[in-house]
């Protein structure tokens, strides 16, 4: 078992990758026609960290991901809208994984993640410049999330069972 300096020190090895895959990201823009869509790597650091360690580190990784991403490349609404993002996905993605669906997988967890992400940012533009202003947008912003939460899923399951770094902790034991 690790002390709590040493599960604090991986956590914040964890977020420094989280962090490190937004950077990169947002240098390879994805060739797409709507502004803002990605998908997302920063992500597979939160889903690997959701199941191993639980909501409650999940959630320290997350937000100190945001703000540091704010600081440093962003904005105030643009922190604004990834902390929509990442809370609802990620409190969504804990209960999902709380009820025990056992047709529901790390993947499909993922994709509804990948959604209410993408939702919860859709929520914060429908408060800043109106619906009218971009209801087109909200199919397009609901595939993106679906297409990307399965990547990300994917990529976390063969993390959580190929790494050994990923292997010590499960979701059913933590909180």
């Amino acid at each position: 078992m690790k002390s709590r300096t040493g599960k604090l020190a991986e956590l914040a090895v964890l977020t420094a990758v989280a962090f490190i895959f937004s950077y990169i990201e947002s240098l390879f823009p994805l060739p797409l026609p709507f502004p803002g869509i990605k998908l997302g790597l920063a992500n597979l650091i939160l889903l690997i960290v959701l199941y191993r360690d639980g909501f409650l580190s999940a959630l320290g990784v997350s937000m100190t991901r945001n703000v540091l991403n704010a600081l440093t490349f962003g904005s105030l609404f643009g922190f604004f809208y990834s902390l929509a993002g990442s809370l609802l996905s990620l409190l969504v993605m804990f209960l999902l994984t709380k009820m025990k669906y056992p047709q529901l997988s790390l993947i499909g967890v993922s994709a509804v993640g990948g959604i209410l992400h993408n939702a919860g940012q859709f929520f914060v533009a429908v408060l800043l410049v109106g619906l009218s202003a971009i209801f087109p947008y909200l199919p397009f912003l609901y595939f993106a999330g679906l297409i990307a939460g399965v990547l990300i899923g994917i990529l976390a399951s063969l993390c959580l069972k190929r790494l050994p770094f990923f292997h010590s902790g499960s979701i059913n034991n933590k909180s």
